[in-house]
């Protein structure tokens, strides 16, 4: 009989775990949380999109007020305008300040610059210039660093500078002997008004009192201490008369008179 009881159980147990289970519709369903936060999510999305498109109207939190601060001796207030303005017809927050900082660093005479935007519509422009310390040929500049640039109506500029002569990527190497060669020519209240490295060669220097001087390109201020140390009782009197000065010899110079015209 405890088999056949057994018999029955087993039977029934069977039919239980053959017997499909009811799955509630709710869980087929996304839930209500997933819903929601895809919900917000695409409406955040929208919202910036609409608030993209409304900051691009200038009218929008427009550009009010412009400030240009830095040294205007060489760069006209007038043509950075011209420049900054089209960049201005966006709004304060879609204002391109890397695009703008760009193109004011093409102006010839403009070495830094910074534009800072101040709430609720004021842009500032501060920008520092190059400081010349040579002409490099008939059209080219020098500054500090060593970089030739090529601004606008050149001869027209009042600058009191020397002149470098010498093959295209030598100009640190002019400015170099230039700074070494002025200190010991301003114990003779002269300066260098030209300085030209000749095929590599030698040096020539026209002085700001007109004398010629050639100088080799090996230890050239050893030969213009030379020079230093008779000028005053050999030279100066006779500046006038003299074409050049040849200080390229091991011991000594050779001094050249102009000719006489009759």
């Amino acid at each position: 009989m405890v088999k056949n009881s057994k018999l029955v159980e087993n039977q029934r147990f069977q039919r239980r775990r053959d017997k499909p289970r009811l799955i509630p519709l709710s869980s087929q369903l996304p839930s209500r949380g997933w819903f929601f936060k895809f919900s917000l999510s695409l409406l955040l999305i929208l919202s910036f999109i609409l608030l993209w498109q409304k900051l691009a109207d200038p009218n929008c939190f427009p550009i009010k007020n412009i400030k240009i601060s830095g040294d205007l001796t060489y760069v006209k207030r007038s043509h950075l305008r011209q420049i900054i303005l089209p960049f201005t017809e966006k709004s304060f927050f879609r204002l391109d300040t890397q695009g703008l900082k760009e193109q004011i660093l093409h102006m010839p005479w403009i070495a830094e610059v910074s534009i800072k935007r101040f709430w609720p519509g004021t842009l500032v422009v501060n920008f520092i210039t190059k400081k010349p310390i040579a002409f490099i040929g008939r059209q080219g500049l020098l500054d500090e660093q060593g970089n030739v640039f090529f601004p606008n109506n050149i001869n027209s500029l009042k600058l009191d500078l020397p002149t470098f002569l010498g093959p295209v990527g030598l100009q640190k190497y002019l400015s170099q002997t230039y700074d070494t060669m002025s200190p010991l020519l301003k114990q003779l209240n002269l300066k260098i008004k030209l300085l030209r490295l000749v095929d590599q060669q030698y040096w020539y220097l026209k002085l700001s009192n007109g004398l010629s001087v050639y100088l080799s390109r090996s230890q050239p201020c050893i030969q213009l201490e030379r020079l230093v140390d008779v000028y005053s009782d050999v030279i100066a009197s006779k500046v006038s008369m003299i074409d050049y000065v040849d200080l390229r010899y091991v011991h000594g110079m050779a001094v050249k008179f102009k000719k006489h015209i009759s």
